[in-house]
């Protein structure tokens, strides 16, 4: 026998052999679920012997990694696992609450740290229908065109479980809103795209986030639209605020240790002077001529990260510039302004070399 023979004989025994081990290989049940003490999967929320929680035993492939530095409101993540882990989601979830506040790094961390897989829909004005239900592929099989279904991302968790994510479902058209109603209440839901009606997997978790409560046009969040009540109460709504204090402080301790804490401090300073000017210093919109512009913890943390970023020679005025004051509307910039000077002073021009040999 030549040795070419023989190599594509022992070729063709590692094949089969490779074929019998994927095939012996046991397959992995995505359902299986665990008990678990609650303080090894949340340590943020809950103390050592307390609770037990059930999550899936084993990583789906459609989990996703989130955020390793965020830090969860406690009592917000507790309720919105009080919803979770409940017999039955009576209701959808919604999570309202202004731009960086936390609403989609909410659902992601609880994805994540419950083994669940994650279907995320942005929505937005000219979505339709269709476009959440999914649609027909053409692929290349044995040398001929073969037309498939591929279901979108909230009938794919609808049928196969895990938390469907309806990102700023406030901007949804009226249409669509109309079409999402029995996805929501979790009925079964007629897909026009396949001609065929799905029933909601048993561990499916619908959560909405929005800006708004549906109350249409706002002069903050004005590609909001207005959703009609029958959909609106189809949800179980918290409303998602920026931390206070000390937990704004822990995200920055945690995201720039290597920042002076004063500055730190003062950061988070800067940002409540201009939330008390956008909505109040009760967060609840009572304030007279208020600024649209919103300093969320999202600029906190990117401002501190780029104040590091830029380097010991370049001054806490440039990059708060690159973060916030450059999309600031050019009837607020010299309030806007003048709120960073009454924090700030003149720290604001020195560069962070000067402000660090200080400490």
């Amino acid at each position: 026998m030549s040795v070419a023979n023989t190599q594509k004989i022992d070729m063709a025994t590692q094949m089969a052999v490779a074929n019998e081990v994927v095939q012996s290989a046991p397959k992995v049940d995505y359902m299986e679920m665990e008990d678990v003490a609650a303080h090894k999967i949340f340590p943020d929320l809950f103390e050592p012997g307390t609770v037990k929680l059930k999550r899936r035993k084993h990583r789906h492939p459609d989990c996703i990694q989130s955020n390793p530095m965020y830090v969860p409101d406690p009592e917000m993540a507790k309720l919105a696992l009080v919803w979770l882990m409940a017999p039955k989601q009576m209701l959808a979830l919604g999570l309202q609450g202004h731009t960086g506040t936390g609403k989609t790094e909410l659902a992601m961390y609880l994805a994540d740290k419950l083994n669940l897989p994650l279907y995320i829909v942005k929505v937005h004005a000219r979505m339709n229908p269709q476009d959440i239900e999914g649609s027909y592929v053409i692929d290349a099989q044995d040398g001929h065109a073969v037309t498939h279904k591929e279901y979108g991302p909230a009938a794919k968790a609808y049928k196969t479980g895990g938390i469907l994510l309806l990102d700023e479902f406030d901007k949804a058209s009226g249409e669509l809103t109309s079409a999402m109603h029995l996805l929501v209440e979790g009925k079964p839901w007629p897909l026009e795209m396949f001609k065929e009606t799905i029933m909601k997997h048993s561990q499916c978790y619908v959560i909405g986030t929005a800006n708004t409560f549906g109350s249409g046009h706002d002069d903050r969040y004005i590609t909001s639209n207005q959703m009609d009540q029958a959909f609106l109460s189809r949800f179980m709504w918290l409303e998602t605020q920026y931390p206070d204090v000390v937990r704004e402080s822990k995200i920055l301790a945690t995201f720039a240790p290597k920042l002076p804490i004063s500055l730190r401090n003062d950061i988070i300073k800067l940002a409540n002077a201009y939330r008390d000017a956008a909505l109040g210093k009760n967060r609840d919109g009572d304030v007279d001529d208020p600024i649209q512009a919103i300093f969320s913890t999202r600029v906190v943390v990117a401002w501190a990260y780029y104040i590091q970023a830029f380097g010991l020679f370049r001054t806490l005025k440039q990059s708060l510039d690159c973060v916030f004051l450059k999309s600031v509307a050019e009837e607020e910039k010299s309030i806007v302004n003048d709120i960073a000077v009454k924090v700030f002073g003149d720290q604001l021009d020195k560069p962070l070399k000067e402000l660090v040999s200080k400490k």
